[in-house]
């Protein structure tokens, strides 16, 4: 009986050292692992920073990355060219038939460069927002708190910033397409609806400036933070 009795004792001493064992086990095999997924993270957020940083400049300069330029294309360099010239003649002298030239080039060359910009900016949203997804789940596996949150909203603010950049391009072709439109009727440079929309447009302009100072601090808060 007391033979037995001991049986049992080192039975169940030995499965509890067992889970003991397995436990350890466990635990050290998730450590591992969670150490292993964390530094994967922060290559992926170091990475996502520096595509943030070429993206966020190339996007302030008014240019574009490999994948916009297949998507949003320019008219050929001729009419480019034609168009640009036409357009310096609205601030002086432009004759009938240049007019009638340039308001056929504005359908083909006018929106370009607002378009381009739009869509990085679209792009500089989306990559804040793949960064913000990154430290989010890097603060949950580290349950820590998060410490990036002021470079991030940085990163946030720039972004949103030269979105609403590219808005005021699209509202600077507007109202160049009506200014086109408008003489193309007949209407004089003094007339009171184009001067109307010229003071709208140093209005768009003066805007677009601020905000370009705005966007260099969001950059510099987001790179040195």
């Amino acid at each position: 009986m007391k033979s037995n009795t001991q049986r049992v004792t080192i039975a169940l001493v030995l499965a509890v050292i067992l889970l003991i064992a397995l436990y350890f086990i466990v635990r050290f095999t998730v450590d591992v692992q969670n150490r292993d997924t964390l530094a994967r993270l922060d290559s992926a957020i170091s990475n996502q920073e520096k595509q943030l940083i070429t993206l966020a400049e190339t996007t302030r300069v008014n240019g574009a990355d490999t994948a916009t330029e297949r998507i949003v294309i320019d008219c050929n360099a001729g009419e480019r060219e034609r168009f640009d010239k036409l357009l310096d003649l609205l601030s002086s002298t432009i004759k009938p038939g240049e007019l009638s030239e340039l308001n056929t080039l504005f359908y083909k060359c006018g929106s370009f460069y607002a378009d381009r910009k739009s869509v990085m900016a679209t792009r500089l949203v989306r990559e804040v927002e793949i960064l913000a997804e990154y430290q989010a789940l890097r603060e949950i596996l580290s349950d820590k708190a998060d410490t990036q949150t002021t470079e991030l909203k940085a990163w946030k603010n720039l972004a949103e910033a030269e979105l609403k950049t590219a808005e005021y391009f699209n509202q600077l072709v507007i109202l160049q397409g009506t200014i086109i439109a408008e003489l193309t009727a007949g209407k004089s440079a003094t007339s009171p609806s184009i001067v109307a929309t010229l003071n709208e447009v140093s209005s768009v302009r003066g805007q677009m400036l601020i905000l370009g100072k705005q966007i260099e601090v969001f950059k510099t808060e987001a790179l040195t933070l």
